[in-house]
């Protein structure tokens, strides 16, 4: 068991768990996703993105954020370092800047009047530093200010009306917690001492809100730190108790955001590290669990534009508090590529696909639940399909069925209410990589590649009450992989591959009434096989091969114009995508290794 009367068991435990962070990085499969990222997340609703990723892995580090930009400071690479990095979340990347003066991990970090202050610290073998330093953004220079009264490290920093406070820390020797606090002015570069915290701690997290300053967890040596939440009231220099936090931890981060702080991550004594979120509201001195973090253990943390920035070992993620939809949801059971996807009374299920070899499987997500239930099997196997359902019936249309590449005519019929499948009329011509689309009860098969491998125009409607198949007008571009959406009674064929191999941004428009078709403008970047759906009387097209399978993007039939709003957090191609409430699923297809994923991202305008 680890002894709590020495934080610095307590520091090897975070950094250990940081350092196994840095080694599983190394595992690129799509089942253990790359922890030197980038991540953004919606708390509210366990989401997360993948964006740029850390340049230097490290633990043990500071955040804070300075003008919109959010600075990653210090830590621990082997030993502790100086490097300091900033993101601006509006461009994705990262650019390295001047390095402290002090190498260090385990310091307080603040920000007053847009300088960041850096202050005490470990810089050796558990060294506690009084050093401070400025940093200006402006000039990409540091300074040395007045250092701290009191050497020590483990400590937590908040900034109130232009003060900065040095809360707390470990000074060295067995069971020094320090209830130590001591306000710096910057205006004068000198140092005061405050009333004390009243639980001496370690490893603490702090927060301010509406100019009180709230220490929240870390340890000590009386027992009961962990979960201790004191607040600070700078005008009558007085510490009050406040509701307990509801995970004993310490090494957190805490933020703070439109009123409320956020404890998240951190460790558990003797229990490693935990991806707990947990809210807590001054006004009502009451805490209420969020969704964890994808990655476990938090270091530090900032917000910027109301996104919330959590550094964690060598991750760092973000979160919207505010947002109602997640964007990423759970995955399907299987990881596959050329799945299907069709939506039923609320419920869309995916079908088939290739994950190394043809599948038969189907799935189906309830989005009001976030969760994936497995079905009965398709008759067949088959991949590069296409699904759509009429009258809450799931068809199954075309692809290929077996492993040397028979094309399939065949249909089959689900019924979720059964949970059984049927046999229905074949399609007049079998086809791969065709897309599918549903007017007035008519479901309509479109494009595709065929036998002999050429890509084809035809277009084939099937009615359900005669279980017929006929012929209707060809598309003007032949083409497979293409997505296909039906708006306002209208059918648009987007994208794909022609005969010629060439990726194509052609949209084509199928009005069933008149059987005739219309070009329409082309999409911005030419994408192969990428998802589409219609919300709301527009089409919106996620991923796609051809550089583009992060955005997502919009067509007005209106004004006839596309327009960019948007990404999903995975790059894919070979996808499938549903409409459910309003809201556009990404489904499966093949991930930024090249390799079938199970990801399901969500996109609601």
């Amino acid at each position: 068991m680890l002894d709590p009367s020495r934080p610095e068991n307590m520091k090897r435990s975070l950094l250990a768990a940081a350092a196994m962070l840095v080694l599983l990085s190394c595992d690129r499969s799509p089942s253990s996703p790359t922890l030197d990222q980038v991540a953004l997340a919606d708390a509210a609703a366990q989401c997360w993105t993948t964006k740029a990723e850390l340049p230097t892995a490290r633990g043990g580090l500071g955040a804070a954020v300075v003008n919109g930009i959010l600075y990653a400071v210090g830590g621990r690479d082997n030993f502790p370092v100086s490097t300091v990095e900033a993101y601006d979340p509006s461009s994705d990347m990262w650019t390295t800047k001047a390095p402290m003066l002090t190498v260090r991990e385990m310091f307080g970090i603040g920000v007053v009047n847009g300088i960041l202050y850096a202050v005490g610290g470990d810089n050796t073998r558990f060294t506690a530093l009084t050093t401070l330093e400025a940093y200006d953004p402006g000039t990409d220079a540091w300074t040395t200010k007045a250092p701290m009264p009191t050497g020590r490290q483990d400590l937590a920093v908040g900034v109130v009306n232009g003060i900065l406070y040095a809360v707390g820390g470990w000074g060295g020797g067995s069971c020094n917690y320090l209830s130590t606090v001591q306000a710096y002015d910057p205006t004068t570069d000198t140092w005061i001492t405050k009333a004390p915290l009243p639980t001496a701690r370690a490893l603490l997290g702090v927060g301010v809100v509406n100019g009180i300053l709230y220490a929240v967890g870390g340890i000590g040596c009386r027992g009961g730190e962990a979960t201790a939440v004191e607040a600070y009231d700078p005008a009558t220099d007085t510490w009050t108790t406040k509701a307990l936090a509801p995970t004993a931890r310490y090494g957190m981060a805490v933020t703070v955001s439109n009123g409320t702080l956020r404890a998240i991550g951190g460790g558990v004594l003797n229990a490693g590290v935990v991806a707990t979120v947990e809210a807590y509201d001054p006004a009502s001195d009451t805490w209420t669990s969020e969704p964890a973090m994808p990655t476990r253990g938090g270091i530090g943390g900032g917000v910027v534009n109301d996104i919330l920035y959590v550094v964690a070992g060598t991750t760092l993620e973000a979160t919207d508090p505010s947002a109602t939809v997640c964007t990423t949801k759970s995955s399907m059971k299987s990881a596959r590529a050329e799945v299907a996807a069709a939506v039923s009374n609320g419920i869309l299920y995916a079908a088939g696909g290739w994950s190394g070899n043809i599948g038969r499987s189907l799935e189906a997500y309830d989005p009001s639940a976030d969760a994936w239930t497995t079905k009965a099997q398709m008759p067949v196997v088959r991949t590069g399909f296409a699904a759509a359902a009429v009258n809450d019936i799931v068809y199954a249309v075309g692809g290929v069925g077996t492993s040397n590449g028979v094309i399939l005519a065949t249909t089959d019929a689900y019924d979720p209410a059964t949970d059984t499948w049927a046999p229905k009329a074949p399609m007049l011509t079998g086809r791969y990589g065709l897309g599918a689309g549903v007017v007035n009860g008519i479901l309509y098969a479109v494009g595709g590649s065929d036998s002999s491998g050429a890509s084809v125009a035809t277009v084939e409607a099937y009615d359900p009450a005669t279980n017929a198949w006929t012929t209707k007008a060809p598309m003007p571009t032949a083409r497979h992989g293409l997505a296909v959406a039906v708006a306002n009674g209208v059918l648009y064929a987007v994208g794909g591959v022609g005969n010629d191999d060439v990726m194509l941004g052609t949209v084509e428009a199928y009005d069933p009434v008149t059987d005739t078709w219309t070009t329409r403008a082309s999409l911005p970047v030419e994408r192969y096989w990428p998802g589409a759906g219609a919300i709301d009387g527009l089409l919106y097209v996620v991923g796609g091969a051809g550089g583009e399978g992060k955005t997502v993007v919009a067509y007005d039939p209106a004004t006839d114009t596309w327009s960019t709003v948007g990404s999903v957090p995975t790059e894919r191609s070979y996808l499938a995508a549903g409409v459910v409430n309003g809201v556009l699923y990404s489904v499966g297809g093949y991930g930024p290794t090249g390799r079938p994923v199970a990801t399901v991202a969500a996109y609601q305008p």
